[in-house]
C-alpha cells in the first residue's frame, strides 16, 4: 500500500502526545496541513508550499473575488497554526515572490487581545477575516464596515 498524502487530526490525540513529533515525523511532501517545519519555513519565506486548507480556501476566496490587498490594513481575528496564521502569512508576504502574497499590512488578534486595542485595530481594517472559534470576542461598535468577506 502506498500512502500519498497524511492529515494529522490533533483533536483526537491524547495530552501526552506531542504535536511538533508528530508533525515532523511526516514527509514534508506527504503534509496536506503545512505544519511540517519545512512547509512552515517554506510559507512564511513565500516559497511553494503546503497551505493548510482552510487558509488555501479563504485566499482563494480573496483572489478570485477580486477584493484588493495590497497595501491595505487587514485584521486576522485568530493565531491557530492551521487557519489564523497561514492567512496572515498570505496576506502579509510580497506578491513579487515565489509564492505571490497579498502584499498587505496584517494585525492578528486574538483572544488576549485587549477590547480597547482589538476595537481600534478593526476600526482601522480595510479587511477582517475572523479565524477564530468565538466571534462573541467582537462587540457591535467594534466593526464599522467588514469588507466582502
Amino acid at each position: 500500500m502506498r500512502i500519498s498524502n497524511i492529515i494529522t487530526n490533533f483533536i483526537y490525540f491524547s495530552d501526552h502526545v506531542d504535536e511538533r513529533t508528530i508533525c515532523n515525523g511526516i514527509s514534508p511532501e506527504k503534509d496536506v496541513d503545512g505544519f511540517h517545519i519545512i512547509n512552515i519555513g517554506r510559507l512564511c519565506l513565500d516559497q511553494h508550499s503546503l497551505i493548510p486548507a482552510t487558509a488555501g480556501a479563504v485566499w482563494e476566496i480573496i483572489k478570485r473575488t477580486g477584493i484588493e490587498t495590497f497595501g491595505k490594513n487587514v485584521v486576522v481575528a485568530g493565531r491557530s497554526k492551521n487557519v489564523g496564521m497561514p492567512i496572515a502569512m498570505l496576506l502579509h508576504t510580497d506578491g513579487e515572490h515565489e509564492r505571490p502574497g497579498g502584499d498587505a499590512t496584517v494585525t492578528i488578534a486574538h483572544r488576549y487581545t485587549p477590547r480597547e486595542q482589538l476595537k481600534i485595530h478593526t476600526q482601522l481594517a480595510d479587511i477582517i477575516i475572523v479565524a477564530a472559534g468565538n466571534f462573541n470576542h467582537f462587540a457591535a461598535d467594534q466593526i464599522l464596515l467588514i469588507s466582502r468577506l
